[in-house]
């Protein structure tokens, strides 16, 4: 939460944290489908208290049907829920983000899984994956928040090996104003190496990041002076020639 956030927002985020609460402390009572639409629906409420837009890029080709493995960078809770608005599956945060006992007790309940390094996340995204349901996973990202990709660590991705699903790399980036890009990259197919994948998932991201970087503003190209010939026989000698490519002098 942005503690510099204006007034009138805190305002409006306080009911939908109270509802946020409340959801995940029954999400456990329904069934999968209602915790994702619950994690779409509350996700979507949060970044609209915010004053938040997300704009989605899709990829060239649709990514592959089956198991995905989705991996983006995270510089913060903002980027997450965005995520979850735009692919759908189960989120995975890293222990880090999810920090306070509380939230990270509401974040399980609400059917996050929350990576502590531990082996038992590891088998519970290889499960997920081998029953066909899609993952998204923030392993590393971009701590600093800058814009600038950060490192995926390798063993994030043992699970995407073990189950054979398609990586999908995706970019989040928060753009000037109230706007959040969540760009949708091609696939990476199975692999059998997890290092090679988030060394390519890495390359991805960062290749887009550096590439969208803050847009330099066009100059207006120069305004070209019509030049008039003189018809012969009117006493009007011809104008001198101007160089191609290059805009007219004005004239004196």
């Amino acid at each position: 939460m942005d503690p510099c956030a204006p007034t009138t927002r805190r305002g409006a985020l306080t009911p939908v944290l109270a509802r946020t609460a409340v959801r995940a402390a029954t999400a456990s009572w329904g069934s999968d489908r209602r915790r994702q639409r619950l994690r779409v629906r509350t996700s979507a409420e949060v970044l609209t208290a915010r004053g938040l837009r997300v704009r989605v890029v899709c990829p060239p080709v649709a990514w592959p049907r089956g198991p995905r493995f989705v991996v983006a960078d995270a510089a913060g809770w903002t980027d997450v829920l965005a995520l979850a608005t735009v692919v759908p599956g189960v989120p995975v945060v890293d222990a880090a983000l999810a920090g306070p006992p509380l939230l990270r007790a509401l974040a399980r309940r609400g059917g996050l899984l929350v990576d502590d390094g531990g082996s038992g996340v590891r088998a519970e995204v290889t499960a997920l994956l081998r029953r066909g349901v899609a993952v998204t996973a923030h392993p590393g990202g971009t701590a600093a928040g800058d814009g600038t990709p950060g490192r995926f660590r390798a063993d994030a991705f043992t699970p995407a090996v073990e189950a054979q699903a398609a990586v999908c790399p995706v970019a989040v980036r928060r753009t000037d104003g109230d706007l959040v890009e969540v760009r949708l990259l091609p696939a990476l197919g199975p692999g059998r190496v997890p290092g090679v994948l988030a060394a390519l998932a890495e390359h991805a991201l960062a290749h887009v990041l550096e590439a969208t970087g803050p847009a330099v503003p066009i100059p207006p190209p120069p305004v070209r002076r019509r030049t008039v010939r003189a018809r012969v026989g009117y006493g009007r000698t011809r104008p001198e020639p101007t160089r191609e490519g290059t805009p007219c002098s004005p004239t004196p």
